[in-house]
C-alpha cells in the first residue's frame, strides 16, 4: 500500500526538475515540494476554468418570419407590397418582395402576435397571423395574391 510520503516522493522525482532546474532539490522536506506542486495545479485550473466552463451559445431571442407572395399559379410575384401588423401595439411595417417573390420581417418580439397581409395591382391576400404562442423563432409565411378560390 502507498503511503503520502511515497506520492510527495514520487511528485518530486517528476517535479523537481521543472520547478528548481539548476538547484539541487531537498530530499528531506518532499512533503512540500508536494504541496507546492498541489498550489500551482490549483492555480492552473483557476486561470483555465473560465474556458472550461464556457457559456453554451444562447438562443435566438426574437424570431424571423419569411415567405413568398404567390400568385394563383404559384409562381413569385415581384413588387408585391407585405404588411406586417404587431397585433399588440398595432404598428404597421411594410416591404416589397424580391426576386422570387420574398420577404423576410427580422427581430419580431417573441411575445407578440403579428398579422401579414400581401397586396399587388389591387388584389390582397387572405390575412396570416403568427402567435406568440408559436415557439419557432424561423415562421415561414407564404401569402397568395389573389387567395385561391374555395369551392
Amino acid at each position: 500500500m502507498m503511503k503520502a510520503g511515497d506520492c510527495a516522493r514520487g511528485a518530486l522525482k517528476v517535479l523537481a526538475p521543472l520547478i528548481f532546474p539548476k538547484r539541487r532539490v531537498p530530499a528531506r522536506h518532499p512533503e512540500r515540494l508536494a504541496v507546492l506542486a498541489l498550489v500551482l495545479a490549483a492555480f492552473g485550473l483557476t486561470v483555465a476554468a473560465p474556458s472550461l466552463l464556457a457559456k453554451k451559445k444562447k438562443p435566438p431571442t426574437t424570431k424571423t418570419v419569411q415567405g413568398q407572395v404567390l400568385d394563383a399559379q404559384d409562381n413569385g410575384i415581384v413588387g408585391a407590397a407585405v404588411e406586417m401588423t404587431n397585433l399588440s401595439t398595432g404598428k404597421k411595417t411594410a416591404m416589397y418582395t424580391e426576386e422570387g417573390g420574398r420577404f423576410v420581417f427580422t427581430g419580431l418580439e417573441t411575445f407578440n402576435d403579428y398579422a401579414f397581409r400581401a397586396t399587388d395591382k389591387g388584389k390582397t391576400s387572405d390575412t396570416r397571423k403568427i402567435s406568440s404562442w408559436d415557439t419557432r423563432m424561423r415562421v415561414v409565411v407564404n401569402l397568395h395574391v389573389p387567395p385561391p378560390k374555395e369551392e
